[in-house]
């Protein structure tokens, strides 16, 4: 079976599960976040690999269980058909919320439906997916504004590039998040609306670092065997994991000419120590804390006050050589190192 008739197939099953279970529960019923266990949350998460996802989990099931719910959780592994799967269990289930975090955003587009089907209130977060907030059961989404983080990370690299070059020009190549995921796209957004008008910045290869070290090293063994000594003047990582796998790869091939000219995202506390020892340049913060968000954001939809359906989660730069630049990376490390946290 092809992967989309495989996908077609459980959005079926799913529909005709759901059917059978009846699950009539509505958007507004009476459980109530903080019943003591007389309610309960269920989380698709897109995957669990890498510090960002297990934080952002973590967070989420101790958010919901402070407010006195059970929390429910199944990992995707970044495979969208399996995250289908994964919501139409979740959902069979009758819980009082339904989270999702999307592997990727066209696949993934049934979901808002299979919840409306069973009458399950729908908080999206951190991926978008095709559709409207506010509309049906899918009641909001929780995201960070990936079109912005993408302009960021440009003017930074016009700023870095014309540090070192003279003049803002030169060759980068990008190792990208997973390929479809709505943040890759977005991103893509920002860095070409920046990027578009200093034609003398060339992005001359690229590769899928699908958000994690290990794949991130390899993209970059391969962009260095590609791209040999003086034909590239830097990397763009859409994450710091892929980044700092990409700082191995750097290392261990002796290309440390490419230093600190590595852009990333994430603002982990490896990362940032990564910008303090000279591997890096720039970081911006993804905060993977969405449970309490996520809590307040149900408690208004149960008592319908809810007015904002996109609700964007603010964000922090890093970057050494602005004023400031290396008290603010070291002060964020010592708060991370104090909540024992790596990411972010």
């Amino acid at each position: 079976m092809s992967g989309l008739n495989r996908i077609r197939a459980l959005v079926l099953l799913a529909v005709c599960a759901l059917v059978v279970a009846g699950c009539g529960r509505g958007g507004t019923g009476p459980a109530s976040a903080g019943g003591g266990g007389k309610c309960s949350v269920a989380y698709s998460q897109g995957s669990l690999s890498g510090e960002w996802r297990v934080e952002n989990s973590q967070d989420m099931k101790q958010a919901v269980e402070k407010a006195g719910c059970a929390f429910i959780q199944a990992s995707a592994n970044d495979d969208v058909a399996k995250q289908l799967q994964d919501v139409n269990d979740l959902l069979a289930k009758k819980p009082d919320l339904l989270v999702v975090a999307p592997v990727q955003y066209e696949p993934l587009a049934p979901v808002p439906g299979l919840a409306a089907q069973a009458g399950v209130p729908l908080i999206v977060v951190d991926r978008a997916l095709p559709g409207t907030p506010g509309q049906g059961e899918w009641k909001a989404l929780i995201t960070i504004d990936f079109v912005e983080t993408g302009v960021k990370v440009a003017e930074s690299i016009v700023k870095g590039l014309t540090k070192k070059n003279g003049a803002p020009k030169g060759n980068l190549v990008h190792i990208t998040g997973t390929t479809g995921a709505s943040p890759v796209i977005d991103e893509q957004k920002g860095l070409d609306q920046v990027l578009s008008k200093y034609p003398d910045i060339k992005l001359v290869g690229s590769c899928d670092g699908k958000y994690a070290g290990e794949p991130g090293r390899k993209c970059m063994e391969d962009l260095l065997q590609r791209f040999g000594k003086g034909q590239i003047d830097g990397m763009i990582a859409d994450n710091d994991e892929s980044a700092l796998g990409a700082v191995q790869a750097v290392q261990a091939a002796g290309r440390t000419e490419l230093f600190p000219w590595i852009w990333g995202k994430d603002a982990q506390r490896t990362g940032l120590e990564a910008i303090l020892a000279g591997q890096m340049y720039y970081t911006i913060s993804t905060p993977p804390q969405y449970g309490q968000a996520t809590l307040d954001t149900w408690q208004k939809i149960k008592s319908g006050t809810l007015t904002q359906t996109t609700l964007l989660l603010p964000k922090v730069q890093y970057q050494i050589d602005e004023p400031g630049g290396r008290d603010k990376i070291q002060h964020r490390i010592d708060e991370l190192k104090v909540m024992n946290l790596n990411c972010c």
